[in-house]
């Protein structure tokens, strides 16, 4: 474990370090270049690629040798970088204390390599760390890619959503090869909702990238950030919303919209439903959609009435990994779960275990002005994308939804009601308005992430 990348030769100084960039790590890339060695940009893209592939087996082994060969790899990196491009040896650059600061960034890789096997040699493995610190010192090679004139770096679902993808407008689009390959996140895929938005015949087509159908406000876990604020409710209203509730949102929501990409079903914890399999099946009459996402965090029983007609190329159940936090007997149960939906042949996948949370936003009101609040739905990221069909109304994001569910902002201007539409064309109009409004009154509480936790799905109690 001695092998260390300060042993690199030599090289010209190199231009002063960018804020660093850390990589989500489950997707390939490409990197484009914009200097001449053509030859260089391939090989430093097929390097970077190992080197990725080599962290993600680590993490998952977490072996001494994988920790070598992991090493090896960033040296063999750090010496193509710093030596072979001419556009690094014909500039000279200096850190803003006039100190060469090649030597800076490989010692900082350096110390980075040298906690991880501090990790990897203790007698209890901390997973958690380990991939955390793969993914900075990921993010410390790309920084200095784009700081040394890689200026585009391609995400690889882009580029598979782009180049790869076997779908089309004229195809079936399949759950077990959107979702179960891994290659790529639907919920987050611009070709599947433009596939599905192609189809429409409408002259004037209402779409959406995805929506949320909530199914209960009750879950298995409690997560101190939980962003729909589960640990918030009282326990008399922590329930299940009626199948006949449910099933007439989906025939109203769905007859008034021409399109939505992707529909996830969720909770709190969507099998605590005992109808859940109907609702599914209701879900399917309706063909203006792509896929169905089922995000649970496996920790319920699943019974096996409640997979009745989960097997459809449209549907997917999505496990989030939780296990760093989970009890034994929890694992156990998601174990279990992800055993019986395997053997049922439904389509599945188990998330990528990720080290913390955002904080989300306290809940009480801050009396924004109007211009304000204009001014915070302009630089949203959620809606449309994010809204949520609960309990007979449409919510423009999982924070409205919870701060009408408990009460605390039941603002007219917030929210459609599905329930008393009288046809799907009003539906459709009214929901047109809704996201086209200015801003909604939701945003004069929302105060935006507040920093993140110390651990994903932390356990506890945290008072909003």
């Amino acid at each position: 474990m001695d092998f260390k990348v300060n042993e690199i030769q030599q090289a010209p100084q190199i231009a002063q370090q960018q804020t660093v960039h850390e990589s989500d790590g489950s997707f390939k890339f490409m990197l484009a270049s914009n200097i001449e060695e053509a030859e260089l940009a391939q090989r430093l893209n097929l390097m970077m690629e190992e080197i990725v592939m080599q962290g993600d087996k680590l993490v998952k082994r977490m072996d001494v040798r994988d920790m070598r060969r992991y090493r090896s790899l960033i040296k063999e990196f750090m010496n193509e970088i710093v030596n072979r491009s001419h556009k690094f040896s014909r500039e000279n650059f200096l850190d803003r204390r006039g100190r060469h600061r090649v030597y800076g960034i490989i010692r900082l890789v350096d110390e980075k390599l040298d906690e991880l096997a501090q990790e990897l040699v203790k007698d209890e493995h901390d997973k958690i760390s380990i991939l955390a610190k793969v993914g900075e010192i990921r993010g410390l090679l790309l920084d200095e890619l784009r700081d040394k004139g890689y200026k585009n770096v391609i995400r690889g679902d882009y580029l598979y959503m782009g180049t790869i993808c076997p779908f089309d407008k004229t195809t079936d689009i399949k759950s077990s090869q959107c979702q179960g390959s891994m290659c790529c996140r639907s919920i987050f895929c611009q070709r599947l909702s433009n596939i599905v938005k192609s189809r429409s015949q409408s002259k004037t087509p209402l779409h959406m990238f995805s929506i949320t159908l909530i199914v209960n406000q009750r879950c298995s876990l409690k997560c101190k950030c939980c962003t729909s604020y589960m640990n918030e409710y009282p326990l008399k209203e922590r329930k299940d919303f009626p199948l006949d509730r449910i099933c007439d949102d989906i025939d109203k929501f769905f007859d008034a919209m021409d399109s939505v990409g992707t529909v996830t079903v969720m909770g709190g914890e969507p099998f605590m439903h005992p109808d859940l399999s109907k609702i599914i099946q209701k879900l399917l009459s309706k063909h203006n959609f792509g896929l169905v996402s089922i995000a649970t965090s496996g920790t319920y029983p699943i019974k096996p009435e409640q997979l009745e007609g989960l097997n459809d190329k449209r549907i997917n159940v999505s496990f989030s990994n939780y296990e760093h936090v989970l009890k034994e007997k929890q694992k156990e149960m998601m174990y279990r779960n992800i055993e019986m939906v395997k053997n049922a042949g439904i389509s599945y996948t188990v998330g990528v275990t990720i080290p913390e949370w955002s904080v989300p936003s306290t809940l009480y009101d801050l009396h924004d002005t109007e211009e304000q609040m204009i001014a915070k739905k302009a630089g949203c990221v959620q809606p449309p994308r994010c809204m949520q069909v609960k309990n007979g109304k449409l919510h423009p994001c999982d924070f409205a939804t919870a701060l009408y569910s408990l009460n605390l902002g039941r603002y007219e201007m917030d929210y459609v009601d599905i329930e008393h539409s009288v046809s799907s064309e009003e539906l459709k109009k009214a929901i047109k308005a809704f996201i086209e409004q200015p801003y909604y009154r939701t945003c004069g509480h929302c105060a935006g992430m507040q920093g993140l936790t110390s651990k994903a799905a932390e356990q506890g109690y945290m008072d909003f």
